[in-house]
């Protein structure tokens, strides 16, 4: 419950709508989900679909240390034991940061969803390869 709230902490930090602790207990309750936290600084959350890892949430402190490369390989070496051939998930177009990041990880952009936020700004869809 602890790892919940400091979750819910996070995630509140970067988005106003992040993840509640009932959205979060019910995402760690499927047999599906690989959760991932380092205490106070970040954490991974992400579903197993046939050979698909979908990430549904990375964040870690903004300090630079390689937190959000290592959640990263972590999740992946996750998925690949559960038979996982990607890593698939969706960035907004005007997260420059975010797209910087997962692209210097070797992610691709495999598609996008036009004006898919509430912001108006279109989904870029990435995929990183664990083959």
């Amino acid at each position: 419950a602890a790892d919940l709230a400091a979750v819910t902490e996070i995630g509140a930090r970067r988005f106003a709508a992040g993840w509640s602790l009932a959205e979060l207990g019910a995402e760690l309750g499927r047999p599906d989900s690989i959760f991932l936290v380092v205490p106070q600084r970040g954490y991974a959350l992400a579903r197993v679909v046939e050979a698909d890892c979908r990430l549904l949430d990375l964040a870690a402190s903004a300090d630079g240390g390689g937190l959000g490369r290592a959640l990263l390989a972590a999740l992946g070496l996750a998925a690949k034991s559960r038979g996982c051939e990607k890593i698939s998930f969706e960035v907004s177009a005007a997260n420059a940061r975010a797209l910087d990041f997962y692209g210097k990880a070797g992610a691709k952009v495999v598609g996008r969803r036009p004006k898919f936020y509430y912001d108006g700004s279109d989904a870029v869809l990435m995929d990183l390869d664990l083959r």
